[in-house]
C-alpha cells in the first residue's frame, strides 16, 4: 500500500533544476511570497483575498502620462494566467512612471487579435503577449514592429513570429519532471515492499481538451513513464483547468477504475479537486497527488505542498518577470539587443525543498 509520508523523504536532487544561472533580480514568485509574509506581519489577513499590490492595474485615465505596458492574455480564468497578470501588476507598480493595462481574450482567438490591434493603436512602450494561437498574431506582430513597439512573446512557438524576444518554459519538461517525480516515489514504494518491479496505476487530469500546453505536458509525462512498463496510465481526462471539474472527473474515474496509486493534474487547482474526490472515496492516504504551476501565495502550489495537501508540484515560471526586465533594459540601454529567446526551466517542489523555496524563491532569472 502506498502511503503519503515516504514522499517527504524522497531524494529529488537530480530532478530539481535551476534556470539559466543567477541574476541580480528575483522572480515574481519570490517577491509575491515576500509581500504576503509582510502583510501577515502588519495587517489582519482577509481570507482568500489577494494583497492589494496583486490586483491588476485598474482602468487608466486618458490623461495619465505614465509609460504604458500592455499585457495580452488568453484566459485569466486559468490560475497561471491570473498569476501572470497580478504578478506583472505588482512589478510594474514598483517602477516609477510606468503603468500596466491587461486584456483578457477569454479563450477566443479573434478577440485576442482585435485586442492586439487595440494595443497598437494606443502606442504603448511595449506589448507582452501570451498567445492562444501564435500564427494568428503574425501579421499584427509585424505591424507592432513597424510602429516601433517591441513585442515580447511568452510562448516557444513565437520564436519565428517577429517578436523582439520571447521568454518561455518548456511545457514538455513540466510533464517529464512530474513523471520522474512519480517514478521516484513508486520505485521507493516497490523497494519498501520488496517488489521486483515498479508498478502503479495512474490517473491524469489535463487542462483544456485539445490545448497546446496540455498536449505538451501530457507528452512529457508519457515519455517519463515509458521507462517503467509496470506504471500504467489507466485514465486520462480533461478537466478544463478547473477545481470542480477535476473533482467530478476524478469521482467518475474512481467509479470506473476503483483504485489509483497516482494522480497527476496539469495544474494545482485540478490537483486539489482530485484530492477532494479521493478523500470522499476514502483513498486519499494511499494516493500520490502531483500538480503543476507551483504558484506563490496562500492556498497555492508551494503552500499546498508545505501543508501536505499535495505531495509535489512542478513550478511553472511566471515569465512576465523576465519580460519586464527586457522591456526596461530596452528603454534604458540603447545598445542592448535581447537574445531571440530566453528559457526558464521548471522546478520540482516536494516537502523536502518547499520551505527553502518559499524563503528563497523557486527559480532564478537569466542575466540579460
Amino acid at each position: 500500500m502506498f502511503t503519503r509520508p515516504p514522499l517527504a523523504a524522497l531524494s529529488l536532487c537530480a530532478l530539481i533544476l535551476t534556470a539559466c544561472g543567477p541574476s541580480g533580480e528575483t522572480s515574481v514568485e519570490k517577491q509575491i511570497a515576500d509581500l504576503e509574509k509582510a502583510n501577515q506581519q502588519t495587517a489582519v489577513k482577509q481570507p482568500d483575498r489577494p494583497p492589494p499590490l496583486l490586483s491588476a492595474t485598474p482602468g487608466l485615465a486618458a490623461e495619465d502620462g505614465r509609460v504604458e505596458i500592455i499585457l495580452l492574455l488568453p484566459d485569466t480564468r486559468i490560475a497561471l494566467q491570473e498569476f501572470q497578470r497580478n504578478g506583472l501588476a505588482t512589478l510594474v507598480g514598483r517602477q516609477v512612471g510606468y503603468k500596466l493595462t491587461t486584456h483578457d481574450a477569454a479563450g477566443v482567438v479573434a478577440r485576442q487579435v482585435e485586442q492586439f490591434h487595440q494595443a497598437i493603436a494606443v502606442k504603448p512602450a511595449a506589448i507582452i503577449v501570451n498567445p492562444i494561437d501564435p500564427s494568428s498574431l503574425a501579421a499584427v506582430i509585424v505591424e507592432a514592429g513597424t510602429a516601433g513597439i517591441p513585442v515580447i512573446g511568452l510562448d516557444k512557438r513565437m520564436l519565428n513570429e517577429g517578436c523582439a524576444s520571447i521568454v518561455f518554459s518548456e511545457q514538455r519538461l513540466v510533464g517529464r519532471l512530474a513523471g520522474q517525480t512519480v517514478l521516484e516515489a513508486l520505485k521507493r514504494k516497490a523497494a519498501e515492499e520488496g517488489a521486483a518491479e515498479t508498478t502503479g496505476r495512474v490517473l491524469q487530469l489535463r487542462g483544456a481538451e485539445g490545448g497546446h500546453a496540455s498536449a505538451e505536458i501530457a507528452a512529457g509525462f508519457s515519455e517519463a513513464l515509458q521507462s517503467a512498463p509496470g506504471v500504467i496510465l489507466v485514465h486520462d481526462s480533461p478537466a478544463d483547468w478547473n477545481v470542480e471539474k477535476a473533482a467530478q472527473r476524478t469521482a467518475e474515474a474512481f467509479h470506473l477504475q476503483k483504485k489509483f496509486d497516482v494522480i497527476f493534474a496539469h495544474n494545482d487547482a485540478m490537483a486539489m479537486g482530485a484530492a477532494k474526490a479521493a478523500e470522499t472515496a476514502g483513498q486519499r492516504e494511499n494516493i500520490l497527488i502531483v500538480g503543476a504551476d507551483g504558484l506563490a501565495g496562500q492556498k497555492r502550489g508551494i503552500d499546498l505542498v508545505q501543508r501536505g495537501e499535495l505531495e509535489a508540484t512542478v513550478v511553472q515560471p511566471a515569465l512576465v518577470d523576465l519580460a519586464l526586465q527586457i522591456i526596461l533594459k530596452l528603454r534604458s540601454d540603447k545598445a542592448f539587443k535581447p537574445a531571440p529567446s530566453y528559457e526558464i526551466q521548471p522546478v520540482v517542489i516536494v516537502p523536502k525543498n518547499a520551505d527553502e523555496s518559499f524563503r528563497s524563491g523557486t527559480y532564478k532569472l537569466p542575466a540579460l
